[in-house]
């Protein structure tokens, strides 16, 4: 397969961890950068290797031939990429979230598929070794199953100017703790309700701070499973703790992170557990599957219809905290 003509939108810090792998990768040519600022896209092309500067998508479009695009905006700078790229038949990876509604996402999804180009969305944690090794197990024992998630996220620090501004993040829920959505989901199933109940606890004398800085969100899944997960973002300054618990019938796994967890056999007597760990690379491994999808005309492990249905468990606990009721899937 020719090197792939490559070009990343939005030269902020995704668009950095993006760059610096795909220019190892012989598969990938990088050979362009987009950015509002353009002397952002010029500071890109200097820093990984020459590529064209632009700061319009369509002229970056119709002028560059393009066989794969990294969409690394945040989600309230999303205009018209993705139309872009199916239009051009470029495949693409996008950082989540990928928008901020649902009608967004899925008409998103809707011309991805129309288009026939291969999609990834940027939730690295399925890339995790644990993950896959649990999703795997899930898969052989019959993912109908019931099962019970617990997870936790908590940090503190005030992020971007926009992260800590509903109107253009969607919140801490929506835009971070996403990746302990999409992982019930992997492993849970399809959500039929969910109740979350959040508020601004730490936050209320920082101006600007439209956020929640604190939630609890539960979840019931088609197949009677539950999940409940607990977030803030008032905790230990400069930690970022993310951990969580997947009860089955016959096995308790104990994630300290994606790639780290703990099995515990409850099924066999006497008692076993296994440590699944690894330091391999989730964002470089999100980018090897997308490229083995292109190659070998399969889906990616996690193409954009399946964000936009994550996208749908996010605004569906938005919606609840606003209300204060379980809002039905």
């Amino acid at each position: 397969m020719k090197p792939l003509r490559t070009a990343i939108i939005g030269c902020g810090s995704y668009g950095r961890e993006h760059a610096a792998r795909l220019k190892r990768l012989p598969e990938v040519d990088l050979v362009a950068f987009y950015d509002h600022k353009r002397e952002k896209a010029e500071a890109y092309s200097r820093e990984f290797g020459g590529g064209a500067a632009y700061d319009d998508t369509a002229r970056l479009f119709a002028a560059m031939d393009l066989n794969l695009v990294y969409i690394c905006l945040p989600p309230f700078a999303h205009t018209n990429e993705v139309e872009l790229a199916c239009s051009h038949g470029a495949h693409f990876l996008i950082e989540k979230p990928v928008s901020l509604t649902v009608e967004g996402a899925e008409a998103m999804a809707a011309q991805a598929r129309a288009a026939g180009v291969k999609t990834q969305v940027g939730f690295q944690f399925r890339h995790g070794a644990a993950v896959r090794w649990l999703a795997q197990y899930r898969a052989a024992q019959g993912a109908g199953e019931r099962a019970f998630m617990t997870g936790r996220y908590a940090c503190n620090a005030l992020h971007r100017w926009w992260w800590r501004d509903r109107s253009r993040s969607g919140g801490q829920v929506f835009e971070q703790i996403t990746h302990l959505l999409d992982l019930a989901r992997l492993f849970l199933g399809e959500p039929v309700q969910v109740f979350s109940m959040q508020d601004n606890l730490f936050h209320r004398d920082t101006p600007d701070y439209t956020v929640e800085d604190a939630s609890a969100t539960t979840i019931r899944f088609a197949s009677g499973s539950l999940a409940t997960i607990a977030a803030t973002n008032g905790a230990i300054p400069g930690r970022w703790d993310s951990d969580w618990r997947v009860v089955l019938p016959r096995l308790t796994a104990d994630f300290r992170a994606a790639n780290d967890a703990t099995m515990h056999h409850t099924g066999r007597e006497p008692l076993t557990s296994e440590v699944i760990a690894s330091d391999a690379d989730m964002v470089m491994a999100q980018t090897l599957d997308l490229l083995a999808a292109i190659r070998d005309g399969r889906p990616a492990l996690c193409p954009l219809d399946e964000g936009a249905r994550t996208l749908r468990l996010g605004a569906a606990a938005m919606q609840s905290a606003a209300t204060g009721a379980v809002v039905n899937l």
